[in-house]
């Protein structure tokens, strides 16, 4: 998600964006700027600036001038890497003020050059400047040219042919699914009648660890994916909260057949298993919110990028 402040920057700039950024030239550098995703806390606004390749020596006066300027420039963290720095805005109270990211790119700017580092108008990964085009490469803005696309594009077609040819199936996903979160359920259970606690928060466990599961057991990705992931989870929370009714019925000195009867019948135990099943999915919930809504697919990606 492109937010206000991100989608002002693009239009007064005419900068291009990718699902969740923008990004272009300033003054010849090259900058994304993005935000935290919405489930993010606290949240965080990005500006990513691209240098190419930095000597030891660059990186150097970069870490010195930004960390003498941190304050100043209101930025809360930033970290070199060898082809760029990566500036992080905490955003607890108050959002990031216009002004304060144009600060950020004009000392960049001006930093940059003072310490010879090249304009970023060309080819990110050749460095040439024909046949040049802005592109969203995995929801990074970049400039490449038509050969260095063709290769890159054909790399990810073939990382991504390998990674298909060893997925299984939905199924093999599901099962998976389901077996990782059994220890979630044990436990669940042991909580709720051994500890006498209640155990309904192992939902959020419960989901993450069918999370973990579908990918151990290599369980084919595709539109259905995070749809099996969430029925395996509403499966095992409700085989939980059964198990958890039922064992506390027979530590109570019930038979088996006579703890199933009274589940079916008495409303006190219906009552507890219903307000059970209530919280257990309000705090599943927020698990498959973020895993159908916020989760972003783990397939490569390049395509040429739409300006803003």
């Amino acid at each position: 998600m492109i937010f206000p402040k991100a989608k002002k920057i693009a239009k007064d700039l005419g900068w291009y964006k990718t699902n969740d950024s923008v990004f272009g030239l300033y003054k010849g550098y090259f900058f994304n700027v993005s935000d935290a995703s919405l489930m993010s806390t606290p949240q965080f606004k990005f500006v990513t600036a691209t240098t190419g390749s930095l000597t030891e020596e660059q990186k150097l006066h970069l870490k010195t001038e930004l960390s003498t300027n941190r304050k100043r420039l209101k930025f809360t963290n930033f970290e070199i890497s060898d082809h760029g720095i990566l500036f992080k805005f905490v955003e607890n109270l108050t959002f990031t003020q216009l002004k304060t990211v144009y600060a950020l790119l004009d000392f960049s700017v001006d930093l940059f050059k003072n310490l010879n580092i090249p304009e970023q108008n060309q080819c990110h990964s050749c460095g040439k400047d024909q046949r040049i085009s802005y592109y969203d490469l995995n929801d990074n803005g970049v400039i490449l040219c038509d050969t260095c696309f063709s290769r890159e594009n054909q790399r990810f077609y073939e990382i991504e042919k390998e990674r298909i040819s060893n997925e299984k199936n939905y199924l093999t996903g599901f099962l998976g699914a389901f077996l990782f979160s059994v220890p979630g359920i044990l436990l669940w259970v042991l909580c709720a009648v051994y500890f006498e606690r209640l155990a309904s928060g192992m939902a959020f466990v419960i989901a993450i660890f069918g999370i973990l599961g579908y990918d151990y057991f290599k369980g084919q990705h595709g539109k259905l994916t995070k749809y099996i992931i969430v029925l395996t989870n509403i499966v095992s929370i409700i085989i939980a909260n059964v198990m958890t009714v039922m064992t506390l019925l027979v530590k109570q000195g019930l038979t088996i057949n006579h703890a199933i009867q009274e589940f079916q019948t008495n409303e006190a135990v219906k009552d507890f298993f219903y307000q059970n099943m209530v919280i257990s999915f309000i705090l599943a919930f927020f698990v498959w919110i973020w895993l159908l809504f916020f989760n972003k697919d783990n397939s490569l990606t390049i395509q040429p990028a739409e300006k803003f």
